[in-house]
């Protein structure tokens, strides 16, 4: 098997590297060019009369680019999955609207950091290694970075979860007391959103959204089940399928919403209960491995000790 050179790996890689980038400042370079001879022709007043947009770095500029080109690239490839991706990110409390092109891009990014890391380290720690082990631990490590995102997004997204679970029977029982001070329940979505945005700042951020969009004009079951959706939780999908029925059927929000609040109050109680009666079961691992042979060695160590003494 031939002699792996580094020098070599180093001078592809970066020719590659470097070939990539500059493909795509030019490609850049003339979408930019083209874009600002329509802007040119399509001008009507004079240029000192628009404001000037502040500044921006040239980083910041550059990451959104490869964001918005990321993320239209992958809707025209694969819509599905880019609406996929896109319900997940929300979930997570990621509201940016590049955001999948952002995680794509970090995705990638990570997975070449990775992967170069990867082969510098076995190069320069482990040259002794045949060439099969150092391209699967170079594989290994790009797929560690490339999946590295994922574990980062599903984690928060979690995280959050848990939180806006714990925080939503707080939101029945507001809406209780707004519905029967009088408001209706488009008003006491945007009023319970202003009163929790401290406690719960994830969840007040989706009741706003979900108020600006019943203002704009979207029917309030459609706006209360996307409310679901963005949170990712069954509770908020059986809430906009209770609205929805007591609109259909005539009858009092208010005392559907105090029904709904004391079945979510006890199953919130349920999962406390549930998480206690598990927990000697938890304790018993650790109970048996750490603590069951210090207690068998107390009580068998003497008389081991007395029988040596004896045999002597």
């Amino acid at each position: 098997m031939a002699q792996f050179d580094p020098v070599l790996f180093a001078s592809v890689s970066a020719t590659l590297v470097l070939f990539g980038l500059m493909f795509y400042f030019l490609q850049d370079r003339g979408e930019r060019r083209s874009r600002f001879d329509i802007r040119k022709r399509l001008e009507v007043g004079p240029a000192e009369s628009r404001p000037a947009e502040a500044p921006r770095p040239a980083a910041v500029s550059a990451a959104r680019r490869i964001a918005k080109r990321t993320s239209d690239f992958y809707a025209g490839a694969d819509p599905r999955n880019q609406r996929k991706a896109q319900l997940m990110l929300l979930q997570a409390g990621f509201m940016n609207p590049n955001a999948v092109g952002y995680f794509l891009a970090a995705r990638l990014g990570l997975a070449l950091v990775a992967a170069l890391a990867a082969g510098v380290v076995v190069v320069l720690k482990f040259p002794d290694w045949g060439m099969v082990n150092k391209i699967i631990a170079i594989q290994l490590g790009a797929t560690s970075g490339y999946f590295l995102p994922n574990r980062y997004v599903a984690r928060r997204t979690a995280k959050l979860r848990q939180e806006n679970r714990a925080g939503f029977p707080d939101v029945m029982d507001l809406m209780i007391v707004a519905a029967e001070a009088g408001l209706t329940l488009e008003a006491s979505i945007d009023r319970i959103a202003r009163e929790i945005e401290r406690t719960y700042p994830m969840l007040s951020n989706q009741l706003q959204l979900a108020s600006v969009e019943i203002r704009a004009g979207r029917p309030l079951d459609e706006a209360l089940r996307a409310f679901g959706e963005r949170l990712g939780l069954d509770e908020v999908q059986g809430f906009a399928t209770m609205i929805q029925q007591s609109k259909e059927l005539g009858t009092s929000i208010a005392d559907a919403l105090r029904v709904y609040s004391e079945e979510m109050r006890h199953k919130r109680m349920m999962a406390a209960e549930e998480k206690a009666y598990a927990l000697p079961a938890k304790l018993s691992i650790p109970v048996t491995a750490f603590i069951l042979p210090i207690v068998i060695g107390i009580a068998v160590l003497p008389t081991v000790v007395r029988m040596m003494n004896q045999g002597g």
